[in-house]
């Protein structure tokens, strides 16, 4: 997306959240609109759950409704504070407690981009139960910068943690993850052999 626009969008969210704040319902409508389905996406992502990414996308447009006067332009664009709230929010559905700021990451682990490629090449619900199993805190920087394509800078300001952290977070993430998937991929592979074997 072009800066212009990007500039444009956080103009126009800012002052649509304004008038939300103000009590203008109607302004909420162009915002749901423009950013449900990031905040869906995300909250799907980070639980595996349909229903409670649904529920969670709710529950933010009726925090933004009620609670707009909290977001300040100033400080940031909408999409990252929305994102915010769905972090909170899904996590607090999913009984995932806060880990503060806590600070005995792992040292970073070698760990490639999850890309596209990642992606085509492993079966999606694997990925998802990968995705299920991590600890909150790497889920967190995995979902917002791998997947939801967000940058290091919003992720950071959205898990109210330093740069270095998301850094270190999400390299132990990638590991993580790239790791369940080997055993996940060995696991399906030797219960193929003895389907094979039984079946010979």
């Amino acid at each position: 997306m072009p800066a212009s626009l990007t500039d444009s969008h956080a103009a126009s969210d800012a002052a649509l959240a304004a008038r939300v704040a103000c009590g203008d319902r109607k302004a909420l409508e162009p915002l749901y609109r423009r950013h449900r389905g990031t905040v869906y996406r995300f909250a799907l992502l980070w639980s595996g759950q349909a229903a409670l990414a649904a529920d969670v996308t709710q529950d933010v447009f009726l925090h933004l409704l009620t609670e707009a006067g909290d977001f300040d332009a100033e400080r940031g664009a909408l999409l990252p504070w929305l994102l915010g709230i769905a972090r909170n929010f899904v996590r607090r559905r999913a009984g995932v407690k806060d880990d503060g700021d806590a600070t005995s990451d792992d040292a970073e682990a070698p760990g490639a981009p999850l890309d596209a490629a990642l992606i085509a090449r492993e079966d999606l619900e694997a990925l998802r139960r990968a995705v299920a199993v991590l600890p909150p805190r790497y889920r967190d920087v995995l979902v917002l910068v791998d997947l939801a394509e967000r940058s290091y800078a919003e992720a950071a300001a959205i898990c109210g943690c330093e740069l270095n952290t998301v850094r270190s977070r999400l390299s132990r993430a990638r590991a993580l993850l790239a790791r369940w998937l080997d055993i996940d991929r060995d696991a399906r592979a030797a219960e193929a052999a003895l389907t094979r074997k039984a079946a010979s």
